[in-house]
């Protein structure tokens, strides 16, 4: 037994003695490989060498071929070769000549700086053609991100020999800028054009919008995919494809178009809580069910979008009854087109917020960014805050791209990474409106979302016609870090012309200040107090109402306005199905000049389609004003019926008057007007309505009893046309009074631009 442990210790020793001889061998052979380099007059030797990987342990032509390939791609050399012999490489190298001086001409729209700096980022630095053409490429992004689509660049070089260096001269014909002349939307059957046309930032010019910026940018259209696919599964069509493609025309403009395959729409068939580690009370649970009940009430359609949104309501309930630590994991099963939904609620470990760190805001101040998020250094933060920050900041609209991060400090803390791209957040647009009621009116603006960095909105706005002209400026900005509601100043000057109506003319200066909040996703509320001087001047004496000429000159009143407004419409320019219910209640407050009053109105409507050919519609708006001085309530406080709301009567057309030029008006007003509008032409586009309309209306109720007055009920039918053009939605009616009194005011026709409702 011992000799033969002995054998086998002799046995080890020789086969370690034979390893390690073998393996120096080796090495020593590998160390016998040497490189000569030749023709390198401007590269060091070590770098060319550096460049090669995985040298073999002997010399054969296969790790030749490996050599000129690796240092080809290196983009240094416009040559390379290799001889090999024993143990010994010999590269031969040609040396592209390195760029010394770049010279640019006829580049308007980007200056030599620009261009310089898109050729440092290319990493151009030597004289080869794939790296001027990729710099070329950038250059040619560049233009296109402007709208200049047809860049040619051409470019030649001088090559210093002596030194091994060339100068570039590149010649850049910059072209036009390319214009968007139309965007056609096909495949759409169940959501219009136009509400497509609201998602996307590509845009035409129109009637309604004359300084529109129409360039064609390919970015922006291949972005708009995304927009318009989100915009659909967010209505229920989780299977909707896009793309587009891009007709150029003669005249330096494009079509593009946008196809749609909408696929089938998803509806939700429940949603429930799975919570295995029980650490929901039963008094959370029922908080939860609660609301998801009225969610699934509310929301028949699936939605990415309001799912995240009952998250993070969930998330809130849970939050706030003290669970701090759980994270929610959201889970579907698919089938029938239903969607069943699960909500998985899971304990986390304890993660601390170290530093908050925000990046890419050159413009925009750090206090607002901050002030949208609910956590500050030191809170414990989970999961789905991190999304939730990301949302805030994309909701505010300023900028490009938002990206949230986490960086582990260790196991219980990490830093909270905001990078932010910021984009332009002014713009200027303009529109007229030409019409049989309101005649020719100019609309001009000016609004910046995000004033001097400060997250502050400016809008200015103009407004002129023959019988209107108001200036108004109007600032809103975050009430304070703790909520979402927004407070606003504003500034309103506007003169109005009721000479043919009344016999005055009234001029309105108010200044005030107002707060809005969200109550939930489709109710807003806002109170606003304001400040107004009237100025009233009577152009005949003998036709103004006594309480027109008891308040001619200036008055002075304070307004209280609150307005609440809920909305489930699926379109605001073309609606076809949901509600639109307004609430706004006006208390003037009395003063030397005013007797006082408050005033109620509730506006209601209601949208139906069955498809996207036939609309039903129903409106109505009952309104009621009071003196709190028993006192005449001025004319331009009272309600006026005719016009939009009564069809077949002019503005100011029916109801309570002294005379045709002193129209008085009511106390109380109810209208309803009952609409079916078919679509003729089924072009998603450019639609054309076939309408059919019947109106009812009553206004009543004056302290001092006018001249003619019976307080009695109005009608009308009519039909009319309405065509969604390129330049705007253009509007025909006629409309023939059913029920009326001969001191009424009819007008039968109407024409309308820009404003057809």
């Amino acid at each position: 037994m011992k000799k033969l442990k002995k054998k086998l210790r002799v046995l080890k020793y020789i086969i370690f003695n034979c390893f390690f001889i073998i393996l120096y061998s080796s090495i020593s052979f590998a160390d016998q490989i040497s490189f000569e380099i030749k023709g390198n007059n401007y590269t060091d030797s070590d770098v060319i060498i550096s460049l090669l990987k995985n040298i073999p342990q002997r010399v054969d032509e296969e790790f030749s071929n490996e050599i000129i390939k690796t240092l080809n791609k290196s983009n240094l050399f416009s040559d390379v070769s290799v001889k090999f012999s024993d143990n010994k490489y010999t590269i031969i190298v040609k040396e592209f000549p390195n760029i010394d001086n770049l010279y640019f001409t006829n580049n308007e729209r980007l200056n030599d700086e620009d261009l310089e700096l898109i050729a440092l980022e290319s990493d151009l630095k030597n004289f080869n053609v794939s790296s001027i053409n990729k710099f070329i490429k950038e250059i040619k992004k560049m233009y296109e991100a402007f709208g200049y689509n047809n860049v040619l660049i051409n470019y030649n070089e001088k090559i210093n020999i002596e030194n091994n260096t060339v100068d570039l001269y590149f010649n850049i014909d910059e072209g036009k800028i390319t214009k968007i002349n139309q965007i056609i939307i096909t495949g759409n059957d169940m959501i219009a054009s136009q509400d497509i046309k609201e998602v996307i930032k590509s845009k035409t010019k129109s009637f309604r919008n004359i300084f529109a910026n129409n360039n064609y940018k390919p970015i922006i259209a291949q972005s708009d995919i995304y927009n318009i696919s989100n915009y659909y599964k967010n209505r229920g069509y989780l299977e909707v494809k896009v793309d587009y493609k891009v007709e150029f025309l003669k005249t330096n403009r494009v079509n593009i178009y946008f196809n749609i395959i909408e696929g089938n729409i998803y509806y939700i068939s429940s949603i429930k809580i799975k919570d295995d580690k029980s650490i929901l009370n039963s008094n959370i649970l029922n908080s939860i069910n609660l609301e998801i009940n009225n969610f699934v009430q509310n929301n028949k359609n699936f939605s990415l979008k309001e799912i995240k949104e009952l998250r993070k309501k969930v998330s809130s309930i849970i939050f706030e009854a003290g669970v701090n630590f759980f994270e929610i994991n959201t889970f579907d099963k698919v089938e029938n087109n239903k969607v069943d939904i699960i909500f998985q609620i899971l304990p986390i470990k304890p993660v601390y917020t170290n530093q908050i760190k925000i990046f890419g805001n050159t413009r925009t101040y750090d206090y607002v960014i901050r002030r949208e998020l609910d956590i500050i250094e030191g809170d414990a933060i989970y999961k789905n805050q991190i999304q939730n920050i990301r949302d805030k900041l994309v909701s505010l609209k300023l900028f490009e791209t938002v990206n949230v991060t986490e960086q582990k400090i260790e196991d219980e803390s990490i830093n909270i990474i905001i990078e932010v791209e910021e984009k332009q957040t002014g713009s200027f647009n303009a529109g007229v409106s030409v019409g049989t009621l309101d005649g020719f009116s100019i609309v001009t603006g000016l609004k910046e979302r995000n004033f001097y960095g400060t997250g502050r909105s400016l809008d200015l706005l103009l407004n002129t016609s023959k019988d209107k002209n108001e200036f108004k400026v109007l600032t809103t900005d975050r009430l304070s870090y703790e909520n979402d509601a927004d407070i606003s100043y504003k500034l309103n000057y506007k003169q109005q012309d009721f000479s043919k109506s009344s016999s005055y003319k009234l001029d309105t200066f108010s200044t005030g200040t107002g707060i809005g909040y969200k109550l939930n996703k489709n109710l807003y509320h806002n109170i606003d107090l304001e400040y107004v001087l009237k100025d009233y001047k009577i152009t005949d004496s003998s036709t103004a109402s006594n309480s027109i000429l008891n308040s001619s000159g200036g008055n002075v009143s304070i307004l209280l306005k609150n307005n609440l407004r809920y909305s489930t419409l699926n379109s605001g320019f073309i609606p076809k199905n949901g509600n639109f219910i307004n609430f706004n209640n006006s208390i003037e407050t009395p003063t030397s000049s005013s007797n006082g009053f408050i005033r109620n109105i509730i506006t209601f409507k209601k949208y139906y389609s069955n498809n996207n050919n036939n609309i039903f519609s129903f409106q109505t708006k009952l309104g009621n004003i009071f003196s709190l001085n028993d006192k005449d309530i001025l004319t331009d406080n009272k309600f006026a019926l005719g016009g939009r709301w009564l069809r077949g009567f002019d503005n100011y057309g029916a109801g309570p008057r002294n005379s045709r030029t002193s129209y008085v008006g009511g106390n109380n007003i109810a209208v309803t007007k009952f609409d079916y509008s078919y679509e003729i032409n089924n072009n998603q586009n450019f639609p054309i309505f076939l309408n059919f309309f019947n109106d009812y209306g009553m206004i009543w109720d004056n302290k001092t009893k006018p001249t003619q007055t019976d307080n009695s009920l109005r009608a009308s039918a009519g039909f009319g046309i309405k065509y969604y053009s390129p330049i705007g939605p253009i509007g025909f009616s006629w409309g023939f009074p059913l029920m009326d009194k001969e001191y009424d005011i009819k007008r039968m026709f109407l024409f309308s631009v820009g404003n057809i409702d």
